[in-house]
């Protein structure tokens, strides 16, 4: 018998995010939702001791990085062992995200399940890592749109964001002719049948400009 510590091995281990907004039905629901996704985990081949079911409390719309169990489970993954989830939202919160999490998995040589999608490993998986990237290319430019349009005040469709405008433009133009004119304020909201508001957000943008 040759001496050293022999390879531990391979190991099926389940993350569970479990939703804040659930967490004041106590520990009992806690309970119940880790056995549905472990027992999901078992009914697809894999063996799940409870103590390798991890668990933490966590927003879908946390990076993984914001995760700090699933971080310490990824990081002591050892060759041959599984990460699996029941939905792909346990791997990120978008596609980008998720990607980025199963490759990591990948990277210490171990593999990633989504229970509720497929048996296949996500990391071999060549249909899902290409539509995946495809669903992130999209997400990515639609961000950026938005960001785009907040910063021109805009919308992403090209309407202009908050309420629209109660006069139209010809009207506006009047307002300003009359202001111009000498009348009130008061005047000329009675006379186009609008706020007092209105008249001075017309006036001030166009000092603005």
């Amino acid at each position: 018998m040759t001496g050293g510590a022999r390879p531990l091995a391979p190991r099926d281990y389940v993350y569970v995010r479990l939703d804040p907004k659930e967490g004041c039905n106590g520990k009992s629901s806690d309970h119940a939702t880790i056995r549905i996704h472990t027992q999901a985990a078992r009914l697809d081949g894999f063996i799940v001791h409870s103590r390798w079911a991890v668990s933490e409390r966590v927003g879908a719309s946390v990076a993984a990085s914001g995760r700090p169990k699933l971080q310490q489970l990824i990081r002591q993954l050892k060759l041959g062992d599984a990460v699996i989830v029941y939905t792909l939202d346990g791997f990120g919160r978008d596609a980008s995200d998720v990607l980025k999490t199963i490759r990591h998995i990948d990277e210490m040589q171990a593999e990633a399940f989504c229970v509720s999608l497929t048996r296949d490993n996500l990391c071999s998986d060549t249909t899902f890592m290409t539509m995946m990237e495809a669903v992130a290319a999209l997400e990515r430019l639609t961000e950026s749109e938005r960001k785009q349009a907040r910063a021109t005040g805009r919308g992403v469709a090209g309407g202009r964001i908050g309420r629209p405008p109660s006069l139209d433009d010809a009207t506006q133009a009047a307002v300003l002719t009359d202001l111009e004119t000498g009348m009130t304020i008061s005047a000329v909201a009675r006379r186009y049948n609008t706020s007092h508001q209105t008249i001075l957000r017309i006036r001030d943008a166009r000092t603005r400009s």
